[in-house]
């Protein structure tokens, strides 16, 4: 995946961000669950595989955009993701979802 990919599919990522040489590594690094991550919806109840990757690969860039986090901040947490990446990639991979997580994204009850 590119930068241009990962930005189209995500537009919430901050434009100061979009060309950082950290965040391409990123995008390559983590493509195939980026291309499939999924924000959960307000209603979640139960995640499923797309919502945990968008939930733990995509949180750090959102923190930011809300203005809740800080640059240095977010690009170390991308950094450090990476890093445990690199030194297991098959390991990290599965430690992004719990076991258990749902087949499919369940909303609570009154949702629709």
């Amino acid at each position: 995946m590119t930068v241009q990919e990962l930005v189209a599919r995500f537009p919430e990522i901050p434009q100061d961000l979009q060309g950082e040489p950290l965040l391409a590594q990123y995008a390559v690094a983590f493509g195939d669950q980026l291309r499939v991550a999924r924000n959960p919806g307000a209603c979640s109840a139960q995640h499923d595989v797309a919502n945990h990757y968008y939930l733990k690969l995509m949180s750090p860039i959102r923190l930011y955009w809300y203005k809740l986090s800080t640059r240095e901040k977010v690009l170390k947490q991308l950094q450090d993701l990476l890093e445990q990446y690199q030194a297991d990639p098959q390991g990290f991979i599965a430690s992004l979802v719990p076991q258990g997580a749902a087949r499919s994204e369940v909303r609570g009850p009154g949702c629709s």
